[in-house]
């Protein structure tokens, strides 16, 4: 845990998870059976993830996310969620992170984004890590305001990992019609059974 720490803080941006998700796979693959790289969003782009560090009470009350992008990684036939958002514990049990962010006691979180959550629902693209790696490309585009031209939030000091030949592929991952890119949405329960042991 501590020598990805020490390593994450160096790369490590608000607002981009895909491209910190990309540095966490790049660098550190070797030490683990397997990894994938999770996209977590729903058709109306109004995800609730509880327990994230940018709540003002995260055991309560959600963010609302577009989207997110978290690693799952294998380590001694133990699935580990590695999302540099989170404040459960880093890495944190595939069970308690999906439990705990997406599934929550409805008698200790707000009940309006209790029924929020169940409404718009949750939904996940895992794509094992070296399929990511090839074919993850972003312009950083979709975080410019198209009325001001400013950055919604500062954009990492390193350069776009974009790849001219594939274009930017980030909005592809996101859209729940596009087969052309590795990985397909699973809901919920489909996504429990795809980890499990």
């Amino acid at each position: 845990k501590q020598w990805y720490q020490r390593r994450v803080r160096g790369v490590y941006t608000a607002c981009f998870c895909e491209e910190n998700v990309y540095k966490f796979i790049s660098e550190n693959s070797g030490h683990f059976e397997d990894m994938f790289a999770v996209f977590i969003s729903n058709p109306l782009k109004q995800c609730a993830i509880w327990y994230q560090k940018m709540s003002e009470d995260p055991t309560v009350i959600p963010v609302c996310w577009d989207y997110h992008v978290v690693v799952i990684a294998k380590k001694s036939l133990n699935f580990l969620v590695y999302d540099l958002d989170t404040a459960l514990s880093f890495p944190c049990p595939l069970e308690e992170y999906l439990s705990q962010c997406f599934r929550p006691s409805p008698s200790e979180i707000s009940q309006w984004w209790y029924q929020f959550a169940i409404k718009t629902g949750h939904y996940f693209r895992p794509v094992n890590s070296y399929d990511f790696l090839e074919t993850f490309s972003s312009d950083r585009s979709h975080m410019i305001d198209k009325t001001t031209g400013r950055w919604n939030s500062p954009p990492p000091k390193y350069e776009p990992i974009f790849k001219p030949d594939l274009g930017s592929t980030l909005l592809d991952f996101l859209d729940f019609e596009n087969t052309s890119l590795p990985g397909k949405w699973l809901d919920y329960d489909q996504f429990s059974q795809y980890f499990s042991n």
